[in-house]
């Protein structure tokens, strides 16, 4: 099994508010986007009219952030449900969220928060992946996360964590390879070995991301910017392994006019052709 079963959707672009008018009047050659369903599923109005639009015309794939997987709160059962039905509405065949917890007593804490890599997590996570998947019934993804601090690593690593994970749940994987590399930046190891190492049958999409340099000379994950040619780079041996999947290049502050945006999906639809070219594909 390749792409966790998924279709290969090529190179996609994120969804904002800011191009609705531009999309809907020009209705650019675009494979699809991807919208974070948290701005999405609970409104009507204006946006919702015009996501529909746009639904008519392209796939659209659900990414959530609030769904707090790994924090101890109990799952939103409600928040599930309200999921299900607005991927059935966009007809989105897949849905993905983080590998972190979001909440802390029922309280948002608005960023992604690393979890440990301990046995006891992996437990905790994937009772709630199944628990996800019964209630969604469609495929679901994890995503890895950027992190600046390592919570815990006494019992496994992080690419064992994540493996742990996604296999025992069965679910797919949404490998951000800019995450990738940003942490082995920040924690001093190698990204290919550290990708390598992930059951990469199992990714059913990945995202690519531009980052911020810091005054201390270390790196934001961003997203505010084209992606970086190391990222490119690793990009290409990681579709060497996993074939022709689903790649989005988020760009989510300092938005650039549309088409820069479709010229950065352009080059993963490049990349992939590219490996299809050489016979691979």
């Amino acid at each position: 099994m390749k792409n966790f079963g998924l279709p290969a959707l090529g190179g996609g672009v994120g969804l904002r508010h800011e191009h609705f008018e531009e999309i809907l009047a020009a209705q650019p050659a675009c494979n699809w986007f991807e919208i974070i369903s948290d701005d999405f599923m609970d409104f009507g109005g204006y946006s919702r009219d015009r996501l529909m639009q746009i639904r008519e015309r392209y796939q659209i794939i659900s990414h959530g952030v609030c769904l707090a997987i790994g924090s101890t709160d109990s799952l939103d059962r409600d928040y599930l449900q309200r999921l299900k039905r607005f991927c059935r509405e966009i007809g989105s065949p897949w849905t993905s969220d983080h590998l972190c917890f979001t909440k802390v007593d029922h309280t948002n804490m608005l960023d992604l928060m690393p979890l440990p890599f301990t046995e006891e997590t992996v437990r905790h996570v994937v009772e709630r992946v199944k628990t996800v998947q019964g209630e969604l019934e469609i495929p679901f993804l994890l995503e890895n996360i950027t992190r600046y601090v390592t919570v815990s690593d006494r019992e496994m690593s992080e690419a064992q964590f994540i493996s742990e994970i996604v296999n025992r749940a069965d679910c797919g994987l949404l490998l951000d390879v800019t995450n990738v590399f940003l942490n082995s930046r920040f924690h001093g190891y190698d990204a290919w070995q550290f990708i390598e190492s992930l059951p990469l049958e199992r990714v059913g999409q990945i995202h690519l991301a531009g980052w911020e340099p810091a005054e201390d000379g270390s790196v934001i994950d961003s997203h505010d910017g084209p992606v970086q040619p190391e990222v490119w780079e690793l990009f290409k041996k990681v579709i060497s392994r996993t074939g022709p999947t689903s790649v989005l290049v988020e760009w989510d502050n300092l938005l650039p006019p549309f088409a820069r945006l479709l010229d950065e999906a352009a080059l993963a639809d490049k990349e992939i052709a590219e490996y299809a070219r050489q016979g691979r594909g």
